[in-house]
């Protein structure tokens, strides 16, 4: 799955959410058991999980990286590495995001409609967290040896990797 199905999948995502949301309300408020019970302190649980997991994993990238850098020489996964630095600024950025919405729904009048917006909310923030989850999976698994990276006569830089194909994981 490359960036641009996984962006479109947010942003079908994201018009799903407003369209139920004025229409259907019933289906993202409080009536909906499930997301009554989830969109708090559970919610925070779940993202939280989901950061420190993610940030151990990117970490450890970063710190491969390093070593596939060290070997062959020299600096060539800048944008691979930005890229993971704002996947992780994103997670970030969606977990104070989410924890503003738990805090604020009980301050919400129990209509509907609000209760839809920030149900609605939640959900999206759970999905845009596992389309980065993806994209970093994808990422992990684009690491090649490193006797494929060391070459005789050097390395291959991202752009001749995306020329052939393999750089879709990257920005």
């Amino acid at each position: 799955m490359n960036k641009v199905v996984i962006r479109c999948i947010f942003i079908v995502s994201v018009g799903a959410y407003i369209i139920v949301s004025l229409c259907a309300p019933w289906v993202l408020s409080d009536h909906n058991i499930f997301l009554k019970e989830f969109v708090n302190h559970e919610f925070l649980n779940l993202l939280g999980i989901i950061v420190a997991i993610t940030l151990a994993s990117a970490a450890n990238l970063h710190l491969e990286f390093n070593k596939i850098e060290d070997t062959v020489g020299r600096a060539f996964l800048s944008r691979t590495r930005n890229s993971v630095k704002r996947s992780v600024s994103w997670l970030i950025g969606g977990f104070s995001f989410g924890f503003l919405l738990v805090v604020a729904k009980p301050l919400l009048p129990p209509v509907e409609t609000s209760t839809a917006l920030i149900n609605g909310i939640a959900v999206l923030i759970v999905i845009f967290n596992i389309l980065i989850l993806i994209d970093l999976t994808q990422l992990v698994f684009k690491i090649r040896p490193m006797f494929e990276i060391v070459k005789e006569d050097g390395i291959e830089d991202e752009s001749s990797e995306s020329k052939r194909g393999e750089g879709e994981g990257k920005d």
